[in-house]
């Protein structure tokens, strides 16, 4: 019996603890439909110009990490880096937001109305919203022709190593909907 309970208390008890370690970061992307993405085959990394970086997100050394994850991320989908004449080029840019939520708390009785008015609690729960947001271009063109997203509260790292898996991470989920490049777009040396 008390086997039976270990093995049913378990996963009883794992599953709120595994969702509460979920990652509270919204992924998102939007393409070119008119373009056929699994032709491409190289890649150069660049940050996106023109827009204002968050200065801690932005930093020169998380863009030393984002171009590190990109390139990771990139060359695991079999794509191939060239500095030179790349097929498509992965601009990246981040950002925070100071983000404001209120949250009504009603206390709904059965009895309300006999007792006096309903009390209605307001609290305001102010946080930032970090942004990451990769957009790729057909180089030829400079068009637009993939953009990917993740948005959402970010808590900081409890070591140094774990900020470069972080935005390792990041990118993976982001560039997760981004189409493998086949085997025969490149031979391999």
């Amino acid at each position: 019996m008390k086997n039976a309970f270990k093995r049913w208390w378990l996963p009883v008890w794992l599953v709120p603890v595994l969702l509460g370690c979920s990652k509270s970061l919204q992924v998102g992307y939007d393409y070119d439909s008119s373009v056929n993405l699994k032709q491409f085959k190289t890649f150069r990394v660049e940050t996106e110009k023109g827009l204002a970086q968050d200065p801690l997100l932005g930093s020169e050394l998380n863009r030393r990490r984002l171009d590190d994850a990109v390139t990771k991320v990139m060359e695991q989908k079999g794509y191939k880096l060239d500095q030179n004449d790349p097929d498509i080029v992965v601009k990246y840019m981040t950002d925070v937001k100071d983000r404001q939520q209120i949250r009504s708390n009603n206390n709904y009785s059965p009895y309300w109305w006999w007792y006096s008015p309903m009390p209605n609690n307001y609290s305001t729960y102010n946080y930032q919203e970090s942004r990451f947001i990769l957009n790729i271009y057909q180089d030829r063109s400079s068009k637009m022709i993939w953009q990917g997203w993740a948005t959402g509260s970010m808590k900081a790292p409890s070591k140094k190593e774990d900020r470069a898996d972080i935005m390792q991470n990041i990118i993976s989920d982001i560039l997760r909907s981004f189409p493998q490049a086949t085997l025969d777009t490149y031979s391999r040396k």
